[in-house]
């Protein structure tokens, strides 16, 4: 007895040196009969006939075995139960690793084709209703990166018109076994090659070009996915979720961090594209540049302003227990300490850090301390002299009061996950009742609850909304006004985004505190 380890290697069509390579293995061979995995002898098959096996394990071995480096799945297409049954049969004794789906016509496998990663198809096509291939052709042209194994009982033009319309192979019944699983290992090794990382997508197309490549390429960029067509080396098509053709193509070459899964191509795609690979590449290149240029422009507009505010006459906004930090001209680090009192247009008195109790000797005469804190969802920052210190009764730092504050306006980009139980009222509508959540200075989320069968009433984007909650730290109910700007409906909860309008400023100085409030207690 031999045992036959059968390597194939895999990747899109042209030379085999430029193959992904890992392996499938058929089974034990022995001179008088054919067994597959433990030795389990082939069921009697009614219109699959066992012949010249030896065909099977004629493929070029390679030096080193290697397993699938995933399951393969397999759908089967055949309407007739014995037939099917024996079909599920062949190829589970062929090869255990596999995952085998079944429908009864082309339309089913099409759904089950799009909730599952469907490696190989098997259609029958000798089925009622497919006279002229129509099912069958909607199928080949739904998957083009799907290989086909068509079984045909006809004989004259309809293997060959089979053929045309996205199979790979048109077998004749009944079905040469062997043949058939030959095929089938071909096609499930080439079926999906390999995946890329790390090249750049414009790169990995010149090299299929210079290599005349046909194969599909599958583009996955954080949640989008496209579709390249490459036939000969040529791109003749590309597919995103809202683009086709050159459009398409342009955008898939201007993206970026992608993951290049290599598929099948059975050519039932039209040219769509016509430019030269180097001119898509370069038109790439300028939207990418645009979009770049694009987000540097909206990052630097969303970069908050210094303001400036003079302290003459005026107690600066900073309270007493409050924890600032001081930034020391010789330190590399923020100092953390704790404001305990002031004199207004004086000094400022802070506790001096005990670890740094040498600071004083390590400040210069002329030099400041720079002092940031938040107050109000506000960034404050200033410059002080230091005046004094003292060692008893507790160690503290005297700095001058100083002429001019500055500050960043930070309370439109803070928010925070907060659950605020409230009442939602539409005009003219029953109230509602959730809670509010993701809570900023601007607006929040409001989660409605519902049961499934329980309509809520008409709500719509633009509506006004009045909202009656209880804030942290208010001791009375608030009313607070708005406008519906997003809605998401889900099953048993409807998440409803609202954009507050007309916000008094005791209630934004309620939210800003109890937002900024718990970055100070972290």
């Amino acid at each position: 007895m031999r045992s036959i380890c059968l390597s194939i290697g895999s990747g899109c069509h042209g030379s085999p040196a430029n193959r992904f390579p890992f392996s499938i293995f058929f089974g034990i061979l022995r001179k008088d009969e054919f067994r597959v995995d433990h030795a389990h002898p082939l069921p009697p098959i009614r219109y699959l006939r066992i012949t010249d096996l030896e065909a099977v394990v004629k493929h070029p071995l390679r030096r080193q075995p290697y397993l699938l480096e995933k399951m393969k799945t397999v759908v089967i297409i055949e309407n007739e139960a014995v037939e099917l049954e024996a079909m599920v049969s062949l190829f589970e004794q062929w090869q255990k690793e596999i995952n085998i789906l079944t429908a009864s016509e082309e339309k089913a496998a099409i759904n089950i084709m799009s909730q599952h990663d469907v490696d190989l198809v098997v259609c029958d096509l000798a089925m009622p209703k497919n006279e002229n291939l129509q099912g069958f052709t909607l199928l080949t042209h739904t998957f083009p990166y799907i290989p086909c194994i068509a079984l045909s009982a006809a004989r004259g033009a309809f293997p060959e018109e089979a053929m045309k319309r996205g199979a790979s192979h048109c077998l004749e019944k009944p079905v040469d076994a062997a043949q058939l699983l030959l095929h089938a290992g071909d096609l499930l090794e080439t079926s999906t090659s390999g995946t890329v990382r790390g090249i750049p997508i414009h790169s990995f197309l010149q090299m299929l070009e210079t290599e005349e490549k046909t194969c599909t390429l599958r583009i996955d960029k954080m949640g989008d996915t496209g579709l390249l067509y490459i036939q000969n080396g040529v791109l003749i098509g590309a597919e995103t979720k809202n683009f086709a053709g050159e459009e398409a193509a342009r955008l898939i070459l201007s993206w970026q961090e992608t993951v290049v899964q290599i598929r099948h191509f059975n050519g039932q795609r039209k040219r769509q594209i016509n430019k030269p690979l180097i001119s898509i590449i370069m038109e790439a290149f300028r939207i990418r540049s645009e979009k770049e240029k694009e987000e540097a422009a909206a990052a630097k507009s969303h970069q908050l302003p210094l303001k400036h505010l003079s302290t003459q006459g005026r107690r600066i906004p900073l309270e007493i227990g409050s924890r600032v930090k001081l930034e020391f001209p010789h330190l590399d680090s923020l100092v953390e300490s704790v404001m305990v009192g002031m004199l207004q247009d004086h000094f400022l008195i802070v506790t001096n850090p005990e670890p740094h109790a040498d600071l004083v000797e390590k400040l210069g005469v002329t030099e400041r301390v720079i002092v940031k804190y938040v107050h109000k969802g506000r960034l404050w920052m200033f410059k002080a002299q230091l005046l004094n210190s003292v060692a008893s009764p507790s160690p503290l730092f005297f700095f001058e009061y100083p002429g001019v504050i500055h500050f960043h306006e930070l309370r439109e980009a803070k928010r925070s996950s907060i659950i605020i139980p409230c009442t939602f009222h539409l005009p003219d509508k029953p109230e509602l009742y959730g809670a509010l959540s993701d809570m900023s200075l601007t607006g929040a989320l409001c989660q409605i609850r519902h049961k499934g069968e329980t309509a809520l009433p008409r709500i719509d984007i633009g509506e006004k909304v009045m909202l009656r909650c209880l804030l942290p730290g208010v001791k009375e109910e608030q009313i607070i006004g708005g406008t519906i700007r997003n809605l998401q409906v889900e099953t048993g909860e409807t998440g409803i985004g609202i954009e507050f309008e007309g916000l008094q400023q005791h209630l934004a100085d309620t939210i800003g505190n109890y937002l900024y409030g718990i970055d100070d207690q972290g």
